[in-house]
């Protein structure tokens, strides 16, 4: 839709359309123009079959605005318009309320001449008008009527370059550039004012010269370098020469600011801010010429951040000259005095079409003017605009201008700020909307194999999938089998269509990088997939560290390299870096994909090849310790073996290795318990696997003495950090009675401690244990009691038993009386009494 909503509503009786497509059949009428020719040319999009509804790009939107008289000039800068008259009016439209048009009245003498152009900058603020006798006008944006500048006097004004600094806060112009129909190039800042002795030109100073008075400068444009704010570039055109110019800003002693210039005045005799600059050029300046003579050339700019409040640095330019349009990139970095920013510079040559007639002659029609957009050039002729594409050079779009008698086409005017394209004839205005114009842009780009750029400009995956599959094919095709594969993985060509590709040219390695990255991109549920190419993955990195390894052995019997052929592919040391480099990259594959291989078919693999360090790396890298202590105790590599258990935490892997590795490797094992020891008392460790296995050490000691055992457990105290129903285990496997008594007492089970003390006929260790439930009476007694049926069933002395009975206060001797047979005596109780 247009931007005049409420001049736009076009009048399908006066105006009509014919769009036709290439590829059509027949002119399909879309919305009337049954009485004007107007035909529309649309084949800058290609369908991607994904269901999309292909609007055409580019199209011309009709203003309904009655014009008060002919329309000379226009120009449209943040979404205001401004259309010079010939009626010394001038028409202002805010685009976003077009309610109400103000006409300014172009203050003038008889003399003046007539205008010729206008100027609108980019805020949409400033307006110069210029005529063609050398008088200029100025209009700011709340004034009723223009000024004339009179410094200007005799200046035909034919190029402006505008200053980006400029800010809607800032009501001057600050430094602008102002090329001229003789071939100069002057310097001036414009300020407004209500002030009546005080002119809006603050000063107008020659600063270049290309000393061609029949050249005029057609185009102008300064640009700030990047990092550099006190360095400038400036491109300025003739009708057939390109002129560029670098350099610093300002006086050659430094004392000015860029911001300062605004207020140099000629007479003052201060340097104008770009006097500097071009003073490096005052003799034999470069420049780039190109034949054929114009009325009119144009010079335009593009960037992509062309909002007032974030303006980017012009990335691309395009030049209007008679052979055709002369564009290219800018790249700005250290380039100096001489040096140039233009690169990639192309002549778009002017489209052949067939002539009106019969006869099918090719004709090639200079346009009239011409604009820039990211992807396009806009080519503007006297009855049609036209599209090429900038990627292919192809017209992808084309319409006729319904224009009546005696009406002609003018020009095209650009709002750089707002990126809307305006055609106006000497009676009319039309908007050429672009609407989504990157969309077949990725398209274009795969055609020119330009894949990274293609993905850019995708707008859904299916585009990508289009993209991805297209760059892994043509890599494949390139040999470049190892990027193919990464980029298979991308796209949803078949699984096992790509692995037989690899498989069939025996690229065992891409086929890998291809599995890795197919791995990676599965998602968390698909784990019976991930299970199988993780497996995969596996048997494919063995073989290759096999073959590695054995190239490196075939190399090693190889003559000698030289430091220099060292690395040299063939040779040992190559063949060993290789096998690291792999070796790296499996075990990274390993401690990432760990939970989703399959341990006993991954254990099989590794052990039918014989890779027994990747082995026993997957072996420690999930827990499984009791596999790379059996691999060591089986090479009898015991200090190995005891090394992996002393970080081992479960009590029966120490259970279980323990007794082999005392009677294999003792003095290891004593060594070993030194260092636990000291580890425990005196640094305080308080980790259960070492405490777990310290005690293992000490159960599983040959000696039958307890002593540094029962030290070990009395030590832990109550907040013993050792599993106490191991160490019961451990203990009761081993026959430390002492311990099992000590372990029951710490467990509270003091019966259980009393019965084993007695059972292994230890009465002074089950006395001890029987006196520890200090505050339960009921229970001491019943322990005591236990004791003394012991000791009456197993010695039958009645006096030694009393005697021994005396230790504790709780029994009195009818409780005791039970346990003794009938025939026993009185006088046996009575002497022990007495």
């Amino acid at each position: 839709m247009s931007l005049l909503d409420d001049y736009m509503e076009s009048s399908e009786a006066a105006h009509g359309s014919l769009t036709v497509q290439y590829g059509a059949d027949a002119l399909v009428p879309v919305h009337g123009f049954d009485t004007l020719d107007n035909v529309r040319l649309e084949t800058g999009y290609v369908s991607t079959g994904f269901g999309q509804v292909d609007e055409p790009i580019f199209g011309i939107d009709y203003v309904n605005f009655q014009m008060p008289a002919k329309l000379i000039d226009m120009a449209v800068s943040n979404n205001i318009l401004m259309a010079a008259l010939d009626n010394h009016k001038l028409l202002r439209i805010d685009l976003e309320n077009t309610v109400e048009v103000e006409e300014i009245e172009i203050i003038r003498k008889p003399n003046d001449g007539k205008i010729v152009k206008i100027f609108f900058d980019p805020t949409g603020r400033h307006l110069i008008l210029t005529t063609d006798h050398g008088e200029n006008y100025y209009h700011y944006e709340k004034w009723r009527r223009t000024k004339s500048l009179s410094k200007f006097k005799g200046v035909t004004i034919t190029s402006i370059a505008w200053n980006k600094q400029a800010t809607l806060t800032d009501p001057s112009t600050r430094e602008i550039l102002i090329g001229t129909k003789n071939g100069l190039i002057y310097e001036t800042s414009l300020e407004p004012t209500d002030e009546y002795f005080r002119k809006e030109e603050k000063y107008f100073k020659q600063v270049y010269s290309i000393h061609e008075s029949t050249m005029p400068v057609t185009g102008l444009y300064f640009e700030q370098f990047p990092v550099n704010n006190r360095k400038y570039f400036v491109m300025a055109t003739t009708t057939t020469r390109i002129y560029q110019f670098i350099g610093l800003i300002g006086s050659n002693s430094g004392s000015h600011s860029p911001a300062a210039f605004g207020d140099v005045a000629e007479d003052r005799g201060e340097r104008a801010m770009f006097e500097n600059l071009f003073s490096n050029y005052e003799v034999n300046p470069g420049f780039q010429e190109l034949p054929g003579e114009l009325p009119r050339s144009e010079l335009h700019f593009f960037s992509r951040f062309h909002e007032l409040q974030q303006q980017g640095i012009a990335e691309t330019f395009a030049w209007l000259t008679g052979p055709g349009i002369y564009h290219g990139s800018l790249v700005f970095g250290s380039q100096n005095v001489g040096d140039s920013v233009v690169d990639d510079v192309q002549l778009l040559q002017y489209p052949a079409t067939p002539s009106e007639d019969d006869s099918g002659k090719l004709i090639t029609e200079v346009p009239i003017s011409v604009a820039l957009t990211e992807f396009h050039f806009i080519l503007l002729y006297k009855d049609r605009v036209r599209a090429i594409c900038q990627l292919n050079d192809q017209i992808v779009y084309e319409e006729l201008i319904a224009i009546i008698k005696g009406e002609e086409v003018i020009g095209m005017a650009v709002d750089d700020t707002k990126k809307t394209f305006w055609i106006y004839t000497t009676l009319s205005m039309y908007e050429l909307s672009i609407t989504n114009e990157e969309r077949d842009v990725w398209k274009l780009y795969l055609e020119k194999k330009n894949y990274n750029s293609a993905l850019r400009y995708c707008k859904d995956p299916a585009q990508k999938d289009r993209v991805y599959t297209a760059q892994a094919k043509d890599y494949f095709g390139q040999r470049r089998f190892k990027m193919s594969a990464q980029i298979f993985a991308e796209s949803t060509v078949p699984f096992e269509e790509v692995a037989l590709m690899f498989v069939e040219k025996e690229e065992v390695d891409a086929l890998r990088v291809y599995l890795a990255h197919k791995l990676n991109r599965l998602r968390k549920n698909d784990q019976t997939q991930k299970t199988i190419v993780a497996t995969w993955l596996v048997e494919l990195y063995l073989s290759k560290l096999n073959e590695l390894e054995n190239l490196a052995a075939s190399a090693h019997c190889s003559p000698a390299p030289t430091e220099a052929t060292s690395l040299n592919p063939n040779t040992e040391s190559y063949f060993l870096e290789q096998v690291d480099e792999i070796r790296d990259e499996f075990k990274a594959f390993l401690e990432t994909y760990n939970g989703n291989l399959h341990r006993p078919t991954t254990y099989k693999l590794m052990a039918s090849q014989g890779r027994n360090e990747e082995f026993l790396f997957f072996a420690s890298l999930i827990g499984d310790y009791d596999k790379v202590i059996s691999h060591w105790i089986t090479e009898k590599n015991w200090t190995k073996a005891l090394e992996v258990l002393s970080k081992e935490a479960d009590p029966d892997v120490f259970y279980k290795f323990s007794p082999v590795l005392m009677e294999n490797e003792p003095y290891e094992t004593n060594q070993a318990i030194r260092y636990l020891s000291y580890v425990v008392t005196s640094i305080n460790n308080t980790d259960p696997a070492i405490h777990n296995f310290l005690l293992t050490l000490y159960a599983t000691q040959k000696t039958s003495d307890e002593t540094a055992l029962l030290t070990f457990l009395k030590n832990e105290g109550r907040e013993m950090h050792y599993d106490l129903d191991y160490a019961l285990r451990l203990c009761t496997q081993n026959g430390r009675t002492q311990s099992c008594v000590h372990i029951y007492s710490q467990m509270g089970l003091y019966e259980e401690a009393v019965n084993l003390a007695l059972k292994n006929h230890d009465l002074e260790l089950a006395r001890i244990n029987a006196d520890k439930p200090e505050d339960d009476e009921p229970l001491r007694k019943k322990l005591w009691l236990n004791i003394a049926k012991h000791i009456v069933y197993e010695t039958k002395d009645i006096r030694y038993s009393l005697e021994f009975l005396k230790q504790s206060n709780l029994l009195k001797i009818e409780d005791i009386l039970p346990f003794f047979p009938d025939f026993v005596l009185i006088d046996d109780f009575k002497v022990t009494d007495g």
